[in-house]
């Protein structure tokens, strides 16, 4: 894996890290959030933001900081709805938001089990997931039991084993997916969901945030909102074609 840059004048360049692509269980046996039936996936090649997008990056593409939790240009940008880091991708150009698909292969860094960091699991919800694994969750993001209500500047925390830092807590990620209820009929490739693109305005988030429990930082957790939504919840990485 290699990790260039994308310049952007006045701000510190996106970090990029090219993934080779390869095969993965997607998703789980959690019906009760959207996650079944578990499917195998074939992932194209491709290069992911190492962290997400921060405020200083994303002043120096669209003009101004919309982000309404305190915090400097290292923090990763916030209150960005889908739409809006769609027109930072086409500003920026050369990237994109990721799949789905392509989050979660991310995510997962070559593991199988609900954390990277840990092998067990599956967990059914928040109370069912040990102290143990809440601990450890610490090392590698910021979430409810550690952020002290708000975001922290990118990369502080360990990265998974893919070298990608915060892709669990911190901020909600966009996709560029529309969503779905469940992954019946998913697509077997790493390619955008696109059934129903032009009648769901909902959009998939990933990740888990600041303010959310340990259980909905698992590598499979699934939320999404409206394209236009905005909260201090949401940010979003890059993704680019190799």
């Amino acid at each position: 894996m290699t990790s260039p840059h994308l310049n952007i004048p006045g701000a510190e360049p996106i970090r990029l890290t090219a993934l080779a692509g390869g095969t993965f269980t997607m998703g789980s046996s959690n019906d009760l959030y959207g996650e079944a039936p578990a499917h195998c996936v074939v992932v194209a090649p491709f290069k992911l933001g190492v962290t997400p997008v921060t405020r200083g990056q994303w002043r120096a593409v669209m003009g101004a900081d919309p982000s309404c939790l305190p915090g400097g240009d290292q923090h990763p940008v916030d209150s960005i709805a889908w739409d809006d880091a769609a027109v930072f991708c086409d500003r920026l150009g050369g990237v994109r938001l990721p799949t789905e698909a392509e989050w979660e292969y991310a995510c997962r860094a070559g593991t199988a089990s609900d954390f990277f960091f840990d092998d067990g699991g599956p967990y059914l919800d928040e109370t069912d997931i040990p102290l143990s694994v809440a601990r450890k969750l610490k090392a590698y993001a910021w979430f409810a039991d550690n952020s002290g209500g708000g975001t922290h500047p990118v990369g502080l925390k360990q990265s998974n084993p893919f070298g990608l830092h915060d892709m669990i807590g911190q901020l909600w990620e966009w996709c560029a997916d529309p969503w779905h209820r469940d992954y019946d009929g998913a697509p077997e490739t790493s390619a955008r969901w696109s059934d129903g693109i032009e009648s769901q305005p909902r959009r998939v988030l990933r990740g888990g945030a600041w303010d959310m429990n340990a259980f909905r930082c698992r590598s499979s957790y699934r939320s999404h909102d409206h394209r236009s939504q905005t909260t201090d919840r949401f940010g979003f990485r890059v993704a680019a074609d190799p």
